[in-house]
């Protein structure tokens, strides 16, 4: 029995991308795979040489991987003799967060063995605060089953001479390529001086605790300071008890993206729930 190695390196603030993980280990288990897990924290890199297959998973964070995951697959070492699959979660579209990992790490010289796409529920904060939860229920159950087929497909093929995968995605439509520029890595060193808290803040520090690049601190007064490794989550808003935090995507300016946004996911037919986003919480009406 050829025992295979597999490193699942997963980025996942909602539970969701690591839900997938598991779902692709079990078809990747069923078919003789040791799986270990890693995650994505911008600290420290995983030994890549002790694998045989790395799988990658991620939300797409406005069209595009988020800084912390295209960091992570920047600094990965020369992978030549690897396999790799990569899987991405996306609420309305994924846009180029799949494509460009996939291209990074071929780049890498490592063989592409399969690229899973589905939806996670969108989380975003300029969606909630306007009434919509994109993907509300997925990953649906009909995904997850996909999920543990995909990984006994990835065996497959890293056990095969063929080099079969999936296609890319599709190239945006240039408005969601506009948003995409506008919130890069370039435009994030600019964007994140817009994070601000009010009067309501108690200093409570639930912020900084649920950051996932640990960009935010406190001052004297334990009121939140942003940094410049900002990853424009939003997620310090979106977990705020007391409504205290303004991001940049609740400036006026940005409400013509946000409500093209909305009605082109649904002129797609993409499920939503109503909500009511307010103190930390999302309740469906």
């Amino acid at each position: 029995m050829n025992i295979k190695k597999v490193l699942i390196a997963t980025f996942s603030q909602s539970g969701s991308t690591l839900q997938i993980a598991e779902e692709i280990s079990k078809g990747l288990q069923s078919l003789d795979c040791e799986v270990y897990y890693y995650t994505i924290n911008g600290r420290e890199l995983p030994e890549t040489n002790d694998y045989d297959i790395i799988g990658i998973g991620t939300p797409a964070y406005i069209f595009r991987p988020p800084f912390i995951v295209s960091d992570f697959v920047n600094s990965l070492p020369d992978l030549r003799g690897k396999s790799f699959f990569v899987f991405t979660l996306h609420g309305t579209l994924p846009g180029d967060t799949g494509n460009y990992i996939r291209r990074k790490l071929r780049k890498k010289h490592a063989r592409d063995v399969g690229y899973f796409l589905c939806h996670g529920p969108d989380y975003f904060i300029g969606y909630l605060k306007r009434g919509y939860l994109f993907s509300p229920d997925a990953p649906s159950s009909f995904e997850m089953r996909a999920a543990q087929r995909f990984g006994k497909v990835v065996v497959r093929r890293f056990e095969s001479s063929i080099d079969e995968t999936e296609k890319y995605d599709p190239p945006v439509n240039p408005i969601y390529a506009i948003e995409r520029f506008t919130t890069n890595r370039q435009n994030s060193k600019f964007l994140y001086k817009l994070f601000k808290v009010n009067e309501r803040c108690n200093g409570c520090g639930i912020c900084i605790n649920v950051c996932p690049a640990h960009n935010i601190a406190a001052d004297y007064n334990h009121r939140p300071v942003w940094h410049n490794r900002c990853l424009l989550c939003a997620n310090c808003e979106l977990k705020c008890p007391r409504d205290a935090i303004k991001s940049p995507f609740d400036l006026f300016i940005l409400s013509p993206f946000m409500n093209y946004n909305i009605r082109m996911a649904r002129l797609k037919k993409i499920p939503f729930a109503r909500v009511r986003h307010a103190e930390g919480k999302t309740v469906r009406v």
